[in-house]
């Protein structure tokens, strides 16, 4: 009898082996895994590295996450360019790690409700905490923790359907934390796409690959305002190279203005050369008239330089041609009124109406604003000028010093002030007096940047941010609007403002903020390219984080496969 039990147990101890192997064949087959080990194994022993188990777990890596989205998010506190807390977001994917981060702050616009990094230390002193308050760290977790919630085993090639989950996210995790995933983002569908970042920025734009562009740079070559500790009551002067025939010209014309600059400067004594937070100088001068008589002599100079011999393209240095630019930045230097308790709207979601949620309206529209040309003079009373004041000194120093754009000239609600001077610099029946039979005048009057329509650019960033674009537009407040993409909490936000500011006939200006780090210089390049913008202001030749983001379009623009440099026809 255990002889017949014993054969019994024979066929079940086979069926149950038979069924093991069924499932372990089943298992190898669904998941590939003795070819890909196969594969791998061959690739390491084709190679023969010296450590191969080193390079057998990276291959293997690579092939356990190869057809995945995104598996895993981080997001992290870090310093921006100005060493004020920021967050830094990256992306794991199957196709590799993407990251983004941006400036800690956009001027007026709020990253979070609560300015504290723990609301829970309510009864502790702002100057107490960590960083003022001002950290992320708390925030990060948080974040890491939502986003990870709704992006993973997502794939990061719908852009639009994951910008619209960031939007509805902005209030729980805040605007920068938006910004940075959704450029991360862009990066990672690139990958996956398998385009170059630009072409892949021009197809999230629907925008054709003959009309992308090389942007004219315009370069930051005096800073003061909040940029510098000087008198100027101005921002920024800026350049632009607009004789230059390629981007390489243009490049090198501004560095070598710089240098003259700094040699002028120099002969002026201690305090000359120092630098501002936008990678311009900052000379202890306190007038335009002298500030823009010191440059002339290095605009000479430089044009004695170029034009006699240096490497460059004949049509680019010979004449040479140099436009300049002014940031008033007035919005720094206006009194305003003792301001009113503000709603806690969150951001619109159109960038026709403005980036920011209006203020309450006060009982009368102010007709004037007072502007205190004295705010950066140490020990100053105070010098006070009426709209209509500022409006003649702008328009004096348009004319008397050949300035071609004017950024902000007035206070972002002064809209009215915006609209005059758009319309005295170019309409026809011009009731400011100016003689239209004047050499100087006929030729400041043609047109600029191949816009025929264009004498001077009237530039709206400050005024961009809180009037909207239909505000511009329906107000014919200015030609131009300088947009920088860490305005906006996504990436087709960004997208969606170019395009409307296009459809509404404004040019546009890419700009970037004294705070950006250099790591999102490539991207920048690869935005302003993809989306066929003429112009950029990434700031000036003192600062590493400035030259980074022109380096990277100079690279950009001799790439093999490259668009046209915009040359004359930069108002785009």
């Amino acid at each position: 009898m255990a002889r017949s039990v014993e054969s019994d147990d024979v066929p079940a101890q086979d069926e149950a082996e038979v069924r093991e192997r069924d499932i372990v064949e089943a298992y190898l087959s669904e998941h590939a895994l003795e070819p890909s080990l196969n594969d791998v194994i061959n690739q390491v022993v084709a190679e023969r590295p010296a450590d191969p188990f080193l390079v057998l777990s990276t291959l293997l890596y690579a092939k356990a996450t190869a057809k995945r989205g995104i598996f895993h998010v981080e997001v992290r506190e870090i310093l921006d360019g100005n060493g004020v807390p920021t967050v830094v977001v990256r992306l794991h994917t199957g196709k590799g790690v993407f990251e983004a981060s941006c400036s800690s702050e956009t001027r007026g616009i709020p990253d979070k409700a609560d300015p504290r990094e723990d609301p829970t230390e309510a009864a502790v002193p702002l100057a107490k905490q960590r960083f003022s308050g001002r950290g992320y760290r708390k925030q990060a977790e948080k974040a890491e923790r939502v986003l990870a919630e709704k992006l993973l085993n997502v794939e990061p090639t719908d852009q639009s359907a994951i910008d619209s989950i960031l939007t509805v996210l902005e209030p729980e995790v805040g605007r920068n934390v938006c910004y940075a995933t959704s450029i991360a983002v862009c990066q990672a569908g690139a990958k996956y796409a398998e385009l170059p970042l630009t072409e892949y920025i021009a197809k999230l734009h629907d925008m054709p690959l003959e009309n992308l562009c090389v942007p004219m740079p315009l370069f930051s070559v005096v800073n003061a305002g909040k940029y510098a500790s000087n008198k100027l009551f101005v921002q920024e002067i800026f350049l632009s190279p607009s004789s230059a025939v390629n981007f390489a010209d243009a490049y090198q014309i501004g560095a070598e203005f710089n240098e003259a600059l700094r040699e002028q400067l120099e002969t002026r004594g201690i305090g000359f050369t120092n630098v501002g937070a936008f990678g311009g100088f900052a000379p202890q001068l306190q007038t335009l008239a002298e500030m823009f008589q010191i440059l002339r002599m290095a605009l000479d100079a430089t044009c004695t330089k170029l034009e006699t011999g240096i490497a460059m393209d004949a049509a680019s240095a010979s004449p040479l041609r140099v436009d300049f630019g002014v940031d008033f930045s007035a919005s720094d230097f206006v009194l305003l009124p003792p301001a009113s308790a503000s709603g806690d709207d969150a951001a619109g979601t159109s960038t026709t109406k403005s980036l920011l949620a209006p203020s309450p309206a006060e009982d009368e529209p102010r007709t004037s604003y007072s502007y205190n040309m004295d705010k950066w003079v140490s020990g100053s009373a105070g010098s006070l000028k009426s709209s209509g004041e500022l409006f003649d000194i702008i328009r004096s120093s348009i004319r008397e010093l050949e300035i071609t754009a004017v950024v902000d000239p007035f206070e972002k609600e002064d809209i009215k002030s915006f609209s005059a001077l758009l319309s005295a610099e170019h309409d026809a029946d011009d009731a400011s007096g100016v003689d239209a039979t004047d050499a100087t005048n006929l030729l400041r009057k043609s047109d600029l940047g191949g816009d025929p329509n264009c004498c001077v650019q009237i530039v709206g960033n400050t005024l961009f941010q809180f009037q909207g674009l239909d505000a511009i537009h329906e107000e014919r407040a200015c030609n131009t609007i300088l947009l920088q993409l860490h305005q906006f909490s996504t990436l087709s936000r960004a997208l969606g403002a170019v395009t409307d500011a296009r459809r509404l006939g404004l040019s546009v200006i890419l700009g970037a903020a004294a705070g950006d780090p250099s790591s999102e210089a490539n991207f920048l390049a690869a935005f302003a390219i993809g989306a066929g913008i003429g112009q950029v202001k990434f700031g000036g030749l003192c600062s590493a984080e400035c030259i980074a983001r022109y380096n990277a379009l100079l690279l950009a623009s001799e790439d093999t496969f490259a668009p046209a440099f915009v040359a004359s026809a930069y108002r785009r």
